[in-house]
């Protein structure tokens, strides 16, 4: 099995030597998600990581019985509910493939033996808890100081690959607002330039 691109991908985060890589390797599954299909499924047990190869997955709640989009994985994101990973709590979340995908899944154990192992698994873990920790903040942060124009203007900006990758319905679900607000805020952008 082939998990070169993983390795590339790791390597770009911390200074990872072939032999920190190797080790982790065994420890890695590959698995494909058709579209639709879930990887995660709230109220279930929390203990794995996915690294999308291929694809793109959203982050999902409900809320009054209505899908509310929390955030979505691209290739070379990691996907999962990551309090509950660390917590090893059910999720309250869904993680669910837009299109096909191809993920890279790694459990809890397999990080806390690559952590025990190596000071650069630890860095690579705690980078990741920052980034997990800045996305999430941004979010929150986003709906409290920002209008929904600029909401959608920081997506643009922080996350340029989702309006070409996600569905509209999908990224005004995120953006906490009404799929009509969204084409009107497009429009009046288009109209800007």
């Amino acid at each position: 099995m082939d998990f070169s691109n993983f390795k590339t991908q790791i390597r770009k985060v911390t200074d990872f030597s072939e032999e920190e890589c190797s080790l982790f390797i065994p420890y890695l599954h590959r698995k494909a998600l058709t579209k639709g299909e879930h990887f995660l499924q709230a109220g279930q047990q929390v203990n794995e990581i996915a690294f999308v190869a291929k694809g793109a997955l959203r982050f999902y709640y409900l809320q009054d019985g209505k899908e509310v989009n929390n955030h979505f994985f691209l290739e070379n994101d990691y996907a999962v509910s990551y309090l509950d990973f660390l917590h090893h709590t059910p999720s309250r979340y869904y993680i669910q493939a837009l299109e096909p995908c191809e993920i890279i899944t790694f459990n809890a154990d397999a990080l806390q033996k690559a952590y025990d192992a190596s000071k650069n698994w630890e860095r690579f873990g705690r980078l990741i808890a920052e980034s997990v920790y800045t996305i999430a903040t941004r979010r929150f942060e986003s709906f409290l100081f920002l209008s929904a124009k600029e909401r959608y203007l920081q997506m643009l900006q922080d996350f340029p690959l989702f309006i070409q990758r996600i569905p509209l319905y999908h990224l005004a679900s995120y953006l906490g607002i009404e799929r009509e607000s969204l084409s009107r805020i497009r429009k009046e952008l288009a109209k800007d330039h």
